[in-house]
């Protein structure tokens, strides 16, 4: 056999050496486009985001490294008024579980983070356009990946403790 893949496994097997594999951290979502309910649009970030996670079969750690990029598909007056930093904070807080209160849900649990500390962001890059010609009713798209811009950085161990 040239090769298999063993899906329980992080490691590919080819002639019988066994070769580890870096773990899958691409992940590509489709988003709903901005809503003023806050609320109700963080909530709706984090269900898509979470489903796509899923699919993927992604996972983030506290030590993984990240490159966030953003897309908003906006219409009419959002283009010019609606402020990128503060849709970037809603982002951050769904990809956190933060939708109301620190993440809690009504039943005192914790809603569990998709990437667990949005300090693991080493590079942001969001973009607010018109939807395509042919499809004007576009989501907005989050695109999540391993942060490899800089070798000396991504090579930096990341001190994960709250307080030094």
């Amino acid at each position: 056999m040239p090769g298999r893949i063993r899906s329980s496994t992080a490691f590919v097997e080819i002639a019988g050496t066994k070769i580890v594999r870096k773990r899958r951290l691409k992940l590509v979502a489709k988003i709903p486009n901005y809503v003023p309910d806050g609320l109700a649009w963080k909530r709706a970030i984090y269900r898509a985001v979470t489903k796509a996670q899923r699919d993927a079969g992604v996972q983030y750690t506290d030590t993984d490294k990240l490159d966030v990029e953003v897309r908003f598909h906006l219409h009419g007056h959002r283009l010019t008024r609606v402020d990128l930093d503060n849709r970037l904070k809603a982002v951050g807080d769904a990809l956190q579980g933060f939708i109301n209160d620190k993440g809690s849900l009504t039943n005192g649990r914790k809603r569990k983070p998709i990437i667990p500390d949005d300090n693991q962001i080493y590079r942001l890059t969001a973009e607010k356009r018109l939807p395509g010609k042919r499809d004007r009713d576009a989501l907005s798209t989050i695109t999540i990946r391993r942060y490899n811009r800089d070798a000396r950085t991504v090579a930096d161990p990341r001190e994960t403790r709250k307080h030094m």
